[in-house]
């Protein structure tokens, strides 16, 4: 080897090496503050932060937090199972533009769900392309997570040269020297024992329990992606859309009718979030975050704080930004995490608070 190749080398090693410690930092980092929206589901036809006033309101109330230093986006802002990626983000511009244009938010970050699962997926492929380009021909596995410095957001971010990093399935932000992770919460579903076939993973449990292996998160990562592909590429036929949402109404409707007294009430008081609890304590270790204090999540719509009792966990859920199918369940929700965390909604005066509690 010359001394030109082997310099060249060197030089490519160690941009290789910067590169991997500046993404390390966005899957974990410490921070002083947090403000977290997950939901809001740009194009599908519930989305209510398509409406120009409501979403200036939004930035009023998040200016009137101060300084910020991360806004975490926690899955599901684009709701690619029922638009295609260019309708989706069209709906999204305005909000995008407006919440990149405050002063009060150092920093964004954005944690795809199972609705925009394929934003990732393409950032994916293009670093396996590159890996290919190479000459490597090893599949990445997805531990303990990936991290991509920008993101097509940036595209129609309003300030130039602003990166809009991208981490999936979760991020871990040491605040006040407690550990908090967040994820948008699917992952949870191949823990959940309620809802029937459509909502939890019990094939793919069946199937990993008979290869006798213990499950790791690339295992129901890999099971994810067949389901989330598969919705994915409805939107590109719309009467595939249509008929698929028609179902879904039908279940809902049926899954209303047969709720509990228990299931309806109010979320606030951790009724719902306990439900999750069994699904949280399975889901940390696989993130290798089996001490975390505080786990936040989306995902299931349901906004509120509660504990688990035997592991004295933080448990927290920033709600929506969709039109719900319950009075009693708010929505226009998100979280601000500092020295505690709060669960605010959007008011005509003054963001209100809904529920508080102390890491």
């Amino acid at each position: 080897m010359n001394i030109n190749n082997q310099r060249r080398e060197e030089s490519n090693y160690e941009n290789q090496n910067l590169a991997a410690s500046n993404l390390n930092c966005l899957i974990e980092n410490e921070v002083e503050r947090l403000l977290i929206i997950s939901d809001t589901h740009f194009g599908d036809e519930t989305q209510l932060l398509d409406n120009r006033k409501r979403v200036d309101k939004f930035a009023e109330a998040v200016s009137s937090i101060g300084e910020i230093d991360e806004f975490v986006l926690l899955g599901d802002i684009l709701d690619l199972w029922v638009k295609t990626p260019m309708p989706a983000l069209r709906c999204a511009r305005y909000f995008i533009e407006k919440i990149t244009s405050l002063d009060a938010v150092k920093k964004f970050i954005y944690v795809p769900g199972n609705h925009d699962h394929q934003m990732f997926m393409n950032a994916f492929r293009l670093e396996m392309d590159m890996s290919i380009m190479q000459g490597k021909l090893k599949t990445p596995k997805f531990m303990p997570a990936r991290a991509y410095g920008d993101t097509v957001l940036s595209g129609i971010d309003s300030r130039a040269g602003e990166n809009f990093p991208m981490v999936y399935p979760y991020i871990v932000r040491i605040m006040n020297g407690r550990k908090v992770v967040l994820a948008h919460g699917h992952h949870l579903d191949f823990y959940a024992t309620k809802g029937g076939w459509f909502r939890t993973f019990w094939l793919s449990r069946f199937i990993m329990k008979r290869r006798r292996a213990k499950v790791t998160l690339h295992d129901i990562e890999m099971a994810n992606i067949p389901f989330c592909g598969a919705m994915s590429v409805m939107p590109w036929v719309p009467e595939l859309v249509i008929e698929g949402l028609k179902f879904y109404h039908l279940l809902s409707f049926f899954a209303r009718i047969f709720r509990s007294e228990k299931m309806l009430k109010s979320p606030l008081r951790d009724s719902l979030i306990r439900e999750n609890y069994d699904e949280i304590k399975g889901l940390l270790p696989l993130f290798e975050q089996p001490d975390a204090d505080c786990f936040v999540f989306g995902h299931t719509h349901r906004p509120g704080i509660g504990r688990i009792p035997d592991m004295d966990v933080l448990i927290a859920n920033c709600g929506c930004w969709t039109v719900g199918n319950e009075d009693n369940v708010p929505n226009e929700t998100w979280l601000v995490i500092d020295r505690s965390v709060r669960l605010y909604e959007l008011s005509d005066k003054e963001p209100k608070i809904l529920s508080e509690d102390y890491l």
